[in-house]
């Protein structure tokens, strides 16, 4: 029987999810292409910012990780084009041919151009190269301000300033606040420490999330010290400074903005259909218009519900597609028609801060507190510790 070769682009959770699948079936053969050597865990990036994880916390190997599948290849170059009439990909030094194709590249921080200054002056978390930035340049500008103290407690204040109250915003806003609050008491420094700002743009955070949620979220913030300004929109962003659409403004010594993620930069590259922020435009079935050989799946694809509201660009939401998308291509080699896709949020999960969280869970049940917090932490080794016990089989090999 002749090997269908499946190409995956991406090695973020729906791309790993996809091969997991995929190479179950012997008849196929499978390469996954991502431009890092590493698969990002971006979901607990608040932990490796705040200084409570290192970043092997938050990143596992692929190459490792691939050669512990069976007929797997890892290819760690950036995808420059996609042929589709041609069924091959393009990298800076290779062609790699596909029966199939899964694209799978994942977001970034939309930084909105109508927003002087946004992109220049603001931090993105979304790839560990901007979180490591972030997370060093305020681990030193904490150790300056210590040091200035010498002078007495007339230093400036340290604003850090979150903007955007989704569900990054907040999460980072209570981690940010809570390891604040932890550094300065634990070090027992007298002066004034560091005041974090919640930016939100509607009238509640998290807006459109469960009212549990939200209440439970903004009791957290208020109990950390966090500032939560509602109704506020972000006007201009100079250094150091940003300016509200109400003329309010505000110094800040660092600024993260989480208000809205666009497709990866390789929609751009194709000559594909995609919406405003570059996701590919989609089937029901996931698989693009003209190519029926090609899906995208997670937050690159434009993935709505039966109203036309998209999903929120989640780790479970790749994983739920990659698996769809691999059933779909399963059913086409097998003659089979293809199924539309549909999701049913298996539930959230929040850490608000420290050993604290809020979360809903399959049934309606409702938790928070510690508890909440145990089972977030339970969930994420769930997720890893199969991958890493893999990752170290395909080390040895």
């Amino acid at each position: 029987m002749q090997k269908v070769h499946v190409a995956v682009i991406g090695g973020g959770y729906g791309g790993i999810r996809a091969v997991e699948r995929l190479c179950k079936h012997p008849e196929i053969t499978i390469t996954l292409i991502d431009q890092n050597a590493y698969h990002y865990m971006q979901a607990e990036v608040y932990d490796f910012i705040a200084n409570k994880v290192d970043m092997s916390h938050v990143m596992i190997d692929l190459p490792s990780l691939m050669k512990s599948f069976a007929n797997v290849d890892f290819v760690c170059e950036e995808v420059q084009s996609v042929d589709a009439p041609q069924r091959s990909i393009r990298t800076a030094t290779r062609t790699i041919d596909y029966d199939y194709l899964i694209i799978a590249t994942g977001s970034r921080t939309y930084f909105p151009a109508f927003i002087p200054g946004l992109r220049e002056h603001t931090h993105g978390v979304k790839s560990i190269p901007s979180a490591l930035d972030f997370k060093q340049q305020f681990e030193r500008a904490l150790l300056d301000r210590i040091e200035a103290q010498r002078q007495g407690c007339d230093v400036k204040a340290f604003n850090i300033v979150i903007g955007g109250a989704g569900l990054s915003g907040v999460e980072i806003a209570a981690e940010m606040a809570a390891y604040a609050n932890h550094f300065y008491q634990n070090g027992n420094f007298g002066c004034r420490g560091v005041d974090v700002y919640l930016i939100d743009a509607y009238e509640s955070i998290l807006f459109g999330m469960d009212p549990f949620l939200i209440r439970s979220a903004h009791e957290r913030l208020e109990k950390l010290g966090v500032h939560v300004w509602h109704n506020n929109r972000i006007g201009e962003v100079r250094e150091k400074q940003i300016v509200l659409d109400n003329g309010k403004i505000l110094d800040f010594e660092f600024m993260i903005f989480t208000g809205g993620v666009c497709a990866s930069t390789l929609t751009e590259r194709l000559a594909f259909d995609v919406n405003a922020k570059g996701h590919l435009i989609v089937k029901p079935d996931l698989s693009l218009a003209e190519h029926p050989e090609i899906f995208a799946i997670g937050d690159v694809a434009h993935l709505a519900d039966a109203e036309g509201k998209l999903y929120p660009p989640t780790a479970q939401l790749a994983e739920r597609s990659a698996e769809h998308a691999v059933r779909n291509i399963l059913a086409r080699l097998r003659g089979k028609p293809t199924a539309p896709f549909s999701y049913q949020n298996g539930g959230v999960m929040i850490a608000l801060g420290g050993e604290y969280g809020a979360g809903l869970l399959p049934g309606g049940i409702r938790v928070k507190g510690y508890l909440a917090y145990l089972i977030k932490k339970a969930i994420f080794w769930l997720y890893t510790a199969p991958l890493r016990r893999r990752s170290l089989i395909g080390k040895r090999r």
